[in-house]
């Protein structure tokens, strides 16, 4: 439910802030006063067109924030964690809007327009004389007539769902065969594709050393140049080379240790240098006679590296993904070579699933033909008390058997006839927005129970109505509340006596400006409006005001047992 509207720089509101609460809030005012604002300003936040002519006169941004407690909604937590959300206990929905651009977040984190609709149309459904409720879409009906007949259609609809689904995997692994001549296309290229991979005999680890092989080989000549300059400067042959220059080292400094025996250590490290580097030129030599190195070994690396990448565009980014594909060709190759005995198999059933679907099929749609009497047995009785008796409700069941999917075969849709004598129609074609707005009262007294929204915005649901058929709709919307929050914009004074909480909107000007403004009110606050309401004045109107709301709290309590 909804705890907390903050509306900023929305038509005539400046800055506003409600606090609803968990039952019946109701919202009255002078006409004109700017009730539809509040509703609007909900609708933006919940995901509605964004029109720029909200934003307030001389106001450079307009932005609505609403807090939701999601205790008792799990449907709206579910998809928040799809969304990627974490899971909690409370949710803010922020939007604003520039002439130049929007911005939208949900729980702080930047969202979609998307993400904004799917999260609202399970928050609130806003229930109104223009608006797009959520009962006039079609797809809509089937699930509220399987909620509502839920004891009867639980367990055939979970069984519909299961054999559908095993139905639609059959028919998926069977298209995957595809025809007898699509198989033997199939099988010849599976066969090249694992003949071209074996017979590649790839290695792990091969590219590695190839590459390093080609690097040495394209890089001969230099290599071999560098390592014979190397050699020739150790070997030398004259006076200057470092073997020469070494030698007579170690015979001069052999000499002094004669005299100094402290010298024995460096002569012995430059004996050590001299052998050391008499290895290093030994190595070098081996090098240089070693090296294998011809135009076809070259060549045949370079083929081999070309082969490798060759096959990596292919079947894989990677050596082992080449290995990796070439198996799951074989795999495949074998389940297409033993296909007809499986096609059998599949076939067989999938022809016996489809007739037991078929079947549970047809119960179902039984059991939604029962529990669609039913229900029209019930929303006609609550017509009636609103004042349109006579009103012909209608379930229009469809069925046909070549359109199956995981919900059954039926298309359901909701009819109305508000009229004696007028044939029945859909909900969208109902022109009174009066009885529009009774027939959904009508229907959420039933369905609320059932749709898992926990808040229902009513805009004047009351709209021509008086008398004795106020006092129904007010005790219909205070049934409601018991187990939904309920905001409702009222005119009636019947309605505002049975508020729970109670909101004056109030417009005034001052300094030539016009705002706008919210009053929660108080008890003695609320008898006055209902005073108001009823057009009373004096001493009299205020005891038929007291009255009025003492007999609908009466009523509320025992509604509410």
């Amino acid at each position: 439910m909804i705890l907390q509207l903050h509306i900023k720089n929305i038509a005539l509101i400046e800055d506003c802030t409600i606090e609803f609460g968990p039952k019946l809030n109701v919202l009255s005012g002078e006409t004109g006063a700017g009730k539809s604002i509040i509703i609007d300003s909900l609708g933006f936040a919940l995901g509605a067109r964004a029109d720029k002519g909200l934003i307030r006169h001389g106001a450079a941004m307009a932005s609505v924030e609403a807090v939701f407690d999601l205790v008792d909604a799990p449907i709206v937590r579910k998809k928040m964690s799809e969304m990627g959300y974490e899971e909690d206990d409370t949710l803010i929905l922020y939007r604003s809007m520039t002439d130049t651009r929007s911005d939208i977040r949900i729980n702080g984190r930047v969202a979609t327009l998307s993400m904004l609709k799917d999260l609202g149309g399970a928050l609130v459904d806003i229930l109104g004389q223009h608006e797009n409720q959520s009962l006039l879409y079609v797809s809509s009906h089937v699930e509220l007539l399987d909620k509502y007949g839920e004891n009867a259609i639980s367990a055939l609809k979970s069984e519909v769902f299961d054999l559908y689904h095993r139905y639609k995997n059959i028919t998926n692994e069977l298209d995957t065969f595809g025809n007898e001549q699509e198989r033997a296309r199939k099988i010849d290229l599976l066969k090249y594709q694992i003949d071209e991979i074996k017979d590649a005999d790839l290695q792990v680890g091969e590219e590695e050393k190839l590459l390093s092989d080609r690097e040495k080989y394209r890089n001969a000549e230099k290599i071999l140049t560098a390592v014979g300059t190397a050699s020739s400067a150790l070997e030398g042959g004259d006076a200057f080379s470092i073997q020469s220059a070494i030698s007579a080292a170690l015979i001069s400094l052999r000499q002094a240790t004669n005299f100094d025996e402290s010298l024995s250590e460096l002569y012995e490290r430059l004996e050590s240098l001299n052998v050391e580097l008499k290895d290093i030129e030994d190595e070098l030599n081996n090098y240089t006679d070693s090296f294998d190195f011809d135009g076809a070994t070259a060549e045949r690396v370079e083929r081999r590296v070309d082969l490798i990448r060759s096959m990596k565009r292919k079947y894989g980014a990677s050596v082992e993904d080449v290995l990796v594909a070439g198996q799951r060709f074989e795999e495949e190759y074998q389940s297409l070579c033993d296909a007809d005995d499986r096609i059998r198999d599949l076939s067989e059933q999938k022809e016996i699933i489809y007739d037991k679907l078929l079947k549970v099929c047809s119960a179902l749609s039984k059991a939604r033909l029962n529990a669609a009497q039913k229900l029209k047995g019930e929303i006609e009785g609550e017509l009636a008390q609103l004042g349109m008796g006579g009103s012909i409700f209608e379930v229009k069941i469809s069925s046909d058997n070549d359109y199956v999917s995981e919900t059954g075969f039926d298309r359901v849709e909701f009819l109305i006839s508000p009229n004696p004598g007028e044939p029945v129609r859909s909900l969208s074609k109902i022109i009174s927005g009066g009885e529009m707005s009774r027939f959904m009262l009508a229907m959420k007294v039933i369905t609320a129970r059932l749709d898992g929204i926990s808040t229902l915005v009513f805009d004047e649901v009351d709209a021509g109505i008086s008398g004795r058929i106020g006092e129904v709709v007010a005790e219909k919307l205070a049934l409601i509340s018991d187990t939904r929050q309920v905001i409702a914009i009222t005119h009636l004074p019947q309605v505002a006596a049975m508020s729970d909480d109670h909101y004056l909107i109030e417009k005034n000007t001052v300094d030539g400006s016009t705002r706008t403004s919210l009053l929660h009110l108080d008890e003695n606050g609320v008898i006055g409006e209902v005073e108001r309401l009823s057009a009373g004045a004096g001493e009299y109107g205020a005891l038929h005001a007291r009255e009025l709301r003492s007999i609908a709290l009466a009523k509320k309590i025992s509604i509410r047992k």
